[in-house]
């Protein structure tokens, strides 16, 4: 059978012929006919023996068929109990060490009741063993074997939720294959999984470090910082209200600084535009806007905000560009995909970015900071003056 590693494992047969050896060297044509009786004795002995170790083998091999019927039925505990009563007649064996590491192992995979976490322990700790035993006793052994072996030990470690031992193999394969980059991806995850979320983040941005041109590790780093700024569906807000504003912008100015590093090594990734038309997006609804402006900096918030709107779509312009997409009809619903229009016309533009400088400059104290003008009305006189 194929040995590929799955939830349901491939087991391994064992043949029915038995193993009974009847090399029993020929008598000599002229044989001393000396003490005949002990020598039949010996060589019937000799001939019993053979006889009752392939018996043994014999059941044993059906002690194995029939733990794989049961494996195969999903009674993976009366496997294991055929296939130790098989090991305990043929103790030499090979097959029944698989066999009985892939039943452990499927009952690893069923135990995901953290109740049962101590007896799930032993099952791996079963399976382990047999796996190892089994490819130590391989007469000839492939890198497909090992492959396989080391596999199945993956699973088996991730299903019992060996967090330590996970790293261990992770940070050990990277020693070796230092230049292996999918490999900070794996430790990342691993430490995720873990519930280590620093180190996972700091994996993330190791990767970039030695790996400065890799678009895939800038772009994987600006995702996973942008978790954050990700909105509950359930409260029907386009924000994450937990983080404050002003928090929200400096998390939305590093995701858009990241996804610049990967648009600088590939323009054409689409990715790209897409999760940063998000961030200036998440930037704009950060900006506290108020309805009745009294100071600069509150001035120039909606400012900025229109500003966000604008480079969002230009975001989404850069991904329509590349997709050659036409531009959505003026006042007639588009019968195809198609780029909407930008949400500021070139005059409202430009009006805002001299407003803008205007305003900076007086928060600057280049141009005296505006007052409210009190018209003050004429006095009435009174009745009688």
């Amino acid at each position: 059978m194929g040995r590929k590693p799955s939830l349901r494992l491939p087991l391994r047969a064992e043949s029915t012929q038995p193993a009974v050896s009847a090399a029993v060297s020929p008598v000599a044509r002229h044989r001393a006919p000396r003490r005949p009786r002990l020598l039949a004795t010996l060589l019937a002995t000799l001939a019993f023996g053979s006889l009752t170790l392939g018996c043994s083998k014999i059941e044993s091999r059906d002690l194995i068929r029939s733990g794989n019927s049961l494996y195969n039925e999903g009674k993976f505990i009366d496997a294991l109990a055929a296939y130790d009563k098989a090991e305990a007649l043929e103790p030499d064996g090979v097959t029944v060490f698989w066999n009985r590491a892939c039943a452990a192992e499927a009952q690893v995979l069923k135990m995901k009741d953290p109740s049962e976490k101590e007896s799930r322990r032993v099952f791996a700790d079963r399976a382990l063993k047999d796996f190892q035993t089994w490819y130590d006793r391989l007469e000839q052994k492939t890198q497909e074997d090992e492959d396989q072996v080391k596999g199945h030990r993956l699973a088996i470690l991730k299903a019992d939720e060996r967090c330590e031992d996970l790293l261990t193999h992770w940070l050990e394969r990277h020693r070796a294959e230092p230049k292996e980059e999918r490999l900070y991806t794996k430790i990342a995850q691993q430490f995720e999984e873990c519930g280590n979320l620093d180190k996972y983040l700091e994996w993330l941005k190791k990767r970039t470090v030695d790996f400065p041109e890799s678009v895939q590790a800038w772009h994987t780093l600006a995702t996973i910082s942008f978790m954050p700024l990700m909105p509950d569906a359930e409260k029907g807000l386009g924000y994450n209200e937990a983080i404050p504003p002003a928090e929200r912008i400096k998390l939305a100015d590093e995701v858009i600084k990241l996804l610049d590093r990967v648009t600088q090594l590939d323009a054409k990734f689409a990715d790209a535009y897409i999760w940063r038309s998000m961030a200036y997006t998440q930037r704009q609804l950060a900006r506290m806007v108020v309805a009745d402006p009294q100071t600069p900096e509150e001035r120039l918030e909606p400012i900025l905000a229109r500003e966000d709107t604008m480079l969002a779509w230009k975001q989404k312009k850069a991904k329509c560009d590349l997709e050659e997409l036409p531009d959505c009809p003026v006042g007639k619903v588009p019968d195809a995909p198609c780029c909407p229009p930008p949400p500021l016309t070139s005059d409202e533009q430009a009006t805002d970015a001299e407003l803008r400088r205007q305003i900076e400059d007086e928060i600057k104290g280049i141009l005296p900071v505006e007052t409210p003008v009190v018209k003050k009305g004429k006095k009435k006189k009174g009745k009688g003056t």
